[in-house]
């Protein structure tokens, strides 16, 4: 029983130190300020589809360089924006501030986010 604890212990360990969140090829839990933005856009007629971006202040030439990305560099698909949300607290962000524009006829959900210490 003790082996098992351990080696579960272990595991879990092991999984939250290798957590990352690469934007633009930068992993954002090393080289980004206190805050960032985390910002979602509905690109459904029927409000499913998110596509998620991080500003972290980052120079950027176009979307793609927003969207964020695992070590291997596959972009990340959420499925709502709490998954999204979710996602960057197990990462260690935590939630400041929510605020909702609409631009072009989308809504654009903007989190703003803060480093946890």
């Amino acid at each position: 029983m003790k082996k098992i604890f351990i080696l579960s212990l272990f595991y879990f360990m092991s999984q939250i130190s290798f957590s990352q969140v690469f934007v633009n090829e930068t992993n954002i839990n090393e080289k980004a300020g206190t805050y960032i933005q985390l910002v979602g856009v509905n690109t459904s007629l029927f409000g499913t589809k998110y596509q998620i971006y991080v500003d972290y202040g980052q120079k950027v030439k176009n979307f793609k360089s927003y969207k964020i990305k695992d070590a291997t560099g596959k972009v990340k698909k959420f499925n709502t924006m709490m998954d999204a949300l979710n996602f960057m607290y197990d990462n260690g962000w935590d939630f400041v501030n929510y605020n909702a524009e609409i631009i072009s006829g989308k809504v654009r959900n903007v989190y703003l986010l803060k480093r946890r210490k």
